[in-house]
């Protein structure tokens, strides 16, 4: 039977309707939330992978270079103990097994090698953002684009586009700035801060003059809030959680800022760099600083470092610029990466 014209409208309408129905629920509140906020895609080319590590060039290399004073080295990585250690809910700890010990041949199970040599092998399940790490780009996004402006179906088995691989292939080299807010605004006995805290711009530019450190443009920022030591203290001060860490909030004036400063990475001792939820304008979002920083910026961001060793050679000495090297894993088509960055003074 031939549609009538008021059956045929009918069914356009509707049909237009439920088009205009998906279309809306791809904006989300963070689509108004970075509104007015910067957005680096194509800066760098419409296929660039690694974002505002673009920044960092040869010049940024010798200028790191240009710290190193008394040449001690500080290895930035927590350990890494089978079954233990401080992850984002949902992750699970590294999983450390033996797949061949001294057992294997005190049980009669394997002979040694010709000559006597006897060997150990071991092998590690772990979530690749379950330790000290480095994320790629196209880690966290909000809508359906990552960064750059591709389809967030480029994730799917793999990362076909802006992987922690890019990254790993590229390595991180400059000068870095460790903004020591845990001591200059935490305890005076444990130098951190309470949980829950909110670190703005304006405690970052306090915490640098208190320090009499200078930022630079293409400094990577280091940023210490001292939480981290909870997660192995027997009697913490205040029990350590993943979401109640104090962390950076967001607002479009530290955004701005970041900007500004071309910021390439940074790199924080808590777990998601940012308060992983926060309240803006009555909304409550999880995580807004990764969709704002990897996904609009560009801004490489690395989590979970040990910088208490550090901080306190710094405030010792009282140098708080240095040299930092870095290079995640190349895994290719990875989300993240396990690093160990190495801090040369």
């Amino acid at each position: 039977m031939p549609f009538k014209p008021s059956l045929l409208a009918l069914c356009t309408g509707t049909l237009i309707a439920g088009l205009s129905t998906v279309a809306l629920a791809q904006q989300t509140p963070m689509d108004t939330l970075q509104s007015n906020a910067p957005n680096n895609w194509g800066k760098w080319g419409e296929d660039d992978q690694v974002g505002a590590l673009n920044y960092l060039g040869e010049d940024q290399v010798k200028n790191g270079a240009g710290t190193i004073k008394s040449g001690k080295t500080f290895t930035l990585q927590i350990p890494m103990t089978s079954g233990s250690g401080p992850v984002f809910p949902g992750r699970v700890p590294t999983q450390h097994f033996m797949a061949t010990d001294a057992g294997v041949y005190k049980a009669g199970k394997a002979e040694p090698s010709p000559g006597g040599m006897k060997y150990s092998d071991d092998v590690a399940f772990m979530y690749l953002q379950g330790t000290t790490h480095v994320d790629g780009l196209a880690h966290a996004w909000y809508g359906n684009q990552i960064y750059g402006g591709k389809g967030e179906e480029t994730s799917v088995h793999g990362h076909s586009h802006a992987d922690v691989g890019e990254i790993g292939e590229k390595g991180i080299v400059g000068r870095a700035v460790l903004l020591d807010v845990g001591r200059h605004m935490g305890s005076d006995d444990l130098h951190r801060l309470p949980t829950n805290t909110c670190i703005n711009l304006e405690d970052l530019e306090a915490t640098a003059e208190a320090q009499g450190t200078t930022i630079n443009k293409r400094d990577i920022l280091v940023i210490r809030t001292g939480s981290i030591a909870r997660f192995w203290e027997e009697e913490p001060d205040e029990e350590w959680n993943a979401m109640n860490e104090p962390g950076l909030c967001h607002s479009n004036e530290l955004l701005s800022w970041l900007d500004e400063m071309e910021t390439p990475m940074i790199a924080t001792d808590n777990i998601a760099v940012e308060k992983v939820v926060q309240e803006i304008d009555g909304q409550t979002y999880i995580i807004p600083l990764h969709g704002a920083l990897m996904r609009d910026m560009g801004v490489v961001l690395s989590e979970i470092l040990w910088l208490d060793d550090l901080a306190a050679d710094s405030a010792e000495d009282g140098q708080y610029s240095f040299m930092l090297v870095a290079a995640p894993l190349k895994v290719e088509q990875g989300t993240g990466s396990p690093v160990n960055p190495v801090a040369i003074k």
